[in-house]
């Protein structure tokens, strides 16, 4: 199998893996029904690892056996009955044992163990077993199983363990689910417990419960007034003191608390009305009994004897207390003969002063009864919070005034109040946080850890120890402090951070309530307790507090359930993110070899190399990857790009972007692409250095990255194809295409322009380049000048006249260099001009010049300059230009082939006059025409006369002018007497 198929099946299993642990961790997050969880859960494992059977085992409370809590494959009867034993003999019970995951490749032949007749049975071979929960208190365990041979990865097994904390979360959370509502009953238990009636309802007057002790006293059976309105149940009472009441509680948030008389149950009834957020709670008691006795018992006494709440009889005068019931001495510790010798100030302190205490009486006559929180001390010195309905009693029989006050011991209520408060509230939080978490991107996830768990936990200190797996460090990447403490001011203590590393590694919660202060952070505000929680691969987080003992259970296991919430949200976005990022890629993978399947077509079809450039320039301009592109020709000479087509931007943009300038860096990229016949790529024009000088032109023309692609073929370069992409950064694949494709282009171009040789009268054209040491090469170098070739006439005796100019060199000056060399015989001036002189010199035959001669081609030009000679010759359609360059770098071995194309034969006169010239003269006579020619001496006036001439070449007059007619008769006769053949 190809490896990158095998690897990409595996990639792919690896992906669906992830998405079956995020989908289940949604579920788990969603559901409360953890049967249906587990089955799913099985039946996933089963099918993405192509097992036979799947199970989830619970651990029985004996823990002696584990019973087949769910499964898949198993036979039908066997789920939720079957039990297999926790002992080393049995593959879930040597897992629970050793702690960690068992892997069995051949149960038959393990000597681990040899059951339990579930596999037994089932024929089972190979399988995997992970715990579920931790290993201190594991719930269960979660296992695979074949009925073949079969040898699980490591990824495989990890794949499973997620499976198992997933299941391990869920388990948690329905039990805080449960827990939840079992406190919630209760509450409930405890209000049907109380001697009040009771009845609770929302702002729109509806009652939402009433517990057995007020359905009793109204009359009705169970929850029978549930649901229904306040007044449609009691339309009796509207316009009496009840609705008074009721409505200046919800009016005024105060709490109230009155007797009235209902005439249709014949009774009497005391009253606590107390405002609430949702709407209004009534405690009541049927007090027409009471009532009754009054008439023949002390009301005071008959107070004391029935009421539940601690209960005071007070003189409004002096503070004193005259009477308490049982209840107040429970309550306070103090016996009756203790409490009957203080004060109200002494045991209120709220009322800490007897003038306090007269004030507050004071405004109660006035308004004859009030209900209030308030604080009462015990004898101890500590306090507790109690609810106080307090009444201005006046005894017209004993023409005396007291204050009743009863006081209700409120600390469970309160206690009950706020943890369901906070219970409520961090689960909301908690909520909004996951659906936060669930949209997330991966990068943003980790950003929002460390708030997201002190909001959700709301403590002092939370933060993220995220890994970094390029480093493999865990280091501390976010932090965030309540808001109303300095965020300097909380720190982990440093001997502390050896712990999130082990907790890292060992994936188990750690906790610790009690942390010792060391001399060094006196004065700062280090942790007293914390929490660390795993993140499986991404890190760990840590929740702190300034405070000892603050980790109890209940925000333990909301620390596990963050954790878990964010570890899977973190996992889901990543696969997420990295399926749509290999989306992305396969969309501009199959984009980008549309492209170049259409530039291949558009190719096949072009006739002339004008066509292939515009082809391949529009195809790229109009293609979504690229934003414009352009062809350029290299002039060897110069060094410079010449465009010879573009699409996708205008000719002035075009015209800024090719400047000459070079970049910061040396020569511009697309110049090293010539030179080097590699691509040069500009990553990304904005900050690049070698961008410098075009920077500006080609951000106004939407060109992020820039790739150079030389046209190279068979050593020939056609040319440099220049595309600008619309994003930096390309992808590397980019520049592996484009260069395919420079080939491709190059070749292209090689068949038209050998085709339009074979078709027509043309001639091939190569820009050659050499270093070697040539005599002119170095007279070059020894002047410090330019040399420019500009004819050579082959000699008789084996060397050859040349003809030259040099620039920025005074003759002496050459002729000074000429004298160093062996090589170069009799340098003559011929001509002295401003900006270069005319010079004529005797070579041997096996100079470069020597070696294009002897091979038949024309050398159209011949440039040396700081040591190197750049050559433009050309050779007939016969001669074959890979056999013509191999045979000079026989001679010259650095000769570097720069460029090639194809040129249009020179008119058949042209061509005619050459070849006379070459073939009818002799030596002697294209010496002195050439000389003659070079000199001005065919110019009028005159440059030089023909004595000048004849002294520079060593002859004599009369024989200058004799083979200067003979040259001139026969091109003469070539022109009039030519009869061209039949």
């Amino acid at each position: 199998m190809d490896s990158t198929v095998g690897q990409n099946t595996e990639l792919h299993t690896r992906v669906r893996q992830q998405e079956v642990v995020a989908e289940l961790g949604q579920q788990a997050l969603e559901t409360d029904n953890l049967d249906q969880l587990m089955h799913d859960a099985t039946v996933a494992i089963a099918e993405i690892l192509d097992s036979d059977y799947a199970k989830v085992l619970e651990l029985l409370p004996d823990r002696d056996e584990m019973i087949l809590r769910q499964g898949f494959g198993w036979r039908d009867g066997l789920v939720g009955d079957t039990t297999v034993p926790t002992e080393v003999d049995s593959q879930a019970g040597y897992t629970l044992l050793s702690e960690e995951p068992t892997i069995v490749n051949d149960l038959r032949t393990d000597e681990r163990f040899s059951g339990p007749e579930l596999l037994t049975n089932h024929n089972v071979v190979s399988g995997v077993s992970v715990i579920i929960g931790s290993v201190e208190e594991p719930w269960g365990a979660l296992g695979v199983h074949t009925a073949e041979h079969r040898e699980f990865t490591g990824h495989d097994v990890n794949f499973i363990q997620s499976i198992a904390n997933v299941l391990s979360s869920a388990i948690v959370e329905v039990g805080l689910k449960k827990q939840y509502h079992e406190r919630e009953s209760e509450l409930k238990e405890t209000l049907n417990r109380i001697t009040d009636g009771f009845i609770g309802m929302d702002a729109d007057w509806t009652i939402t419960y009433i517990n057995e002790r007020g359905a009793e006293l109204i009359g009705f059976d169970g929850e029978g007034p549930v649901g229904r309105n306040l007044w449609d149940v009691f339309e009796p009472a509207l316009g009496t003191t009840f609705e008074e009441q009721y409505c200046k509680v919800v009016t005024t948030q105060e709490p109230t608390s009155f007797e009235e008389y209902y005439p249709p149950l014949d009774s009497w009834f005391e009253v606590h009305a107390y405002p609430s957020t949702s709407g209004l709670s009534l405690y009541f008691q049927d007090v027409t009994e009471q009532r009754e006795r009054e008439r023949d018992r002390e009301l005071f006494r008959t107070l004391l004897d029935y009421s539940t709440d601690a209960v005071f009889v007070e003189d409004p005068g002096t503070g004193e207390i005259l009477t308490v019931n049982d209840t107040a001495t429970r309550q306070l510790g103090y016996s009756r003969e203790e409490l009957l010798d203080l004060t109200v100030p002494d045991i209120d302190t709220d009322l800490p002063t007897l003038e306090d205490y007269r004030a507050f009486v004071t405004a109660l006559k006035s308004d004859g009864h009030t209900t209030f929180n308030g604080t009462h001390q015990r004898k101890d010195g500590s306090t507790f919070p109690v609810e106080v309905n307090v009444s201005y009693i006046e005894l017209d029989q004993l023409d005396r005034a007291y204050v009743l006050a009863l006081s209700r011991d409120i600390t469970g209520r309160k206690r009950a109040e706020k943890r369901i408060r906070e219970n409520e509230a961090a689960l909301e939080r908690l909520n909004v946080a996951t659906q936060e978490l669930i949209d997330a991107d991966p990068e943003n996830i980790p950003i929002r850890t460390a708030d997201i768990v002190q909001s959700v936990l709301d403590i002092e200190y939370a933060a993220l120890w995220k890994y970094d797996e390029t480093s493999g460090e865990l280091d501390e990447y976010a932090s965030r402090t309540s808001p109303e403490i300095e965020p300097d001011s909380v720190h982990l203590p440093a001997h502390l951070s050896g712990q999130v590393w082990q907790t890292f590694v060992g994936d188990d919660v750690n906790v610790e309530n009690d942390v010792e202060v060391g001399e060094s952070e006196a004065g700062a505000s280090p942790l007293r307790s914390y929490v660390f929680a795993p993140l499986g691969r991404h890190g760990v987080i840590c929740a702190g507090s300034t405070r000892a003992d603050t980790f109890d259970d209940r925000l333990v296991d909301l620390v596990e359930t963050v954790a878990t919430t964010v570890e899977t949200a973190w996992d889901r976005a990543n696969s997420k993110a990295k399926l749509e990022q290999q989306n992305t890629e396969l969309v501009r993978l199959d984009q980008l070899n549309m492209l170049i399947r259409e530039i291949d077509q558009a190719l096949v079809q072009a006739q002339t190399v004008g066509a292939i450039d515009e082809a391949v320039c529009e195809h790229l301009a109009e293609s979504p990857l690229f934003e414009f592109a352009w062809v350029g020709e290299f002039d060897v000479t110069v060094g410079t790009i010449a465009p010879r087509e573009w699409s996708g931007i205008d000719s002035t943009s075009l015209e800024q972007l090719t400047t000459d300038e070079e970049s910061v860096l040396g020569e511009r990229p697309v110049v090293t692409a010539v030179r080097t016949g590699e691509a040069e790529v500009v990553t990304d024009t904005a900050t690049d250095p070698r961008a410098t000088p075009w920077r500006e032109a080609a951000l106004r023309a939407g060109g992020r990255s820039c790739f150079c692609i030389p046209l190279v073929y068979e050593e020939s370069i056609y040319g440099v194809l220049v595309v600008y992409g619309r994003t930096p950064q390309p992808n590397e694949q980019n520049v592996d295409v484009l260069s395919e494709l420079g080939e491709t282009i190059a070749h292209a171009i090689h068949a038209v322009e050998t085709r339009i040789t074979h078709q027509s009268d043309s001639t091939v054209e190569l820009t050659l380049q050499t270093t070697a040491e040539m005599p002119l090469v170095r007279l070059a170098q020894e002047a410090d000048c330019t040399i420019d070739f500009t004819g050579a006439v082959p000699r008789d005796d084996g060397d050859m006249t040349v003809f030259f100019t040099g620039r920025d060199v005074s003759p002496d000056e050459a002729l000074t260099a000429s004298e160093q060399s062996l090589t170069i015989k009799n340098l003559s001036l011929l001509a002295e001009r401003d900006s270069a002189s005319l010079f004529k010199a005797r070579l041997p035959n096996s100079t470069l010049v020597g070696k294009f001669l002897e091979r038949d081609v024309t050398i159209r030009s011949l440039n040396i300059d700081a040591g190197t000679a750049t050559a433009v010759v050309e050779l007939s359609e016969a001669v074959d230009v890979r056999e013509f360059v191999e045979g000079v770098r026989g001679d010259i071995p650095d000769l570097d082939l720069l460029a090639r194309r194809s040129r249009t034969r020179p008119p058949d006169t042209e061509q005619r006059l050459q070849t006379a010239f070459e073939q009818r003269l002799t030596p002697r006579q294209q010496e002195i025409l050439q000389l003659a020619y070079r000199s001005g001496y065919f110019e009028s006036p005159r440059v030089q006369t023909g004595k000048e001439l004849s002294d520079a070449l060593d002859l004599s007059q009369s024989t200058f002018n004799y083979h200067l007619r003979g040259g001139e008769r026969e091109l003469l006769t070539m022109v009039f007497d030519y009869e061209p053949q039949a």
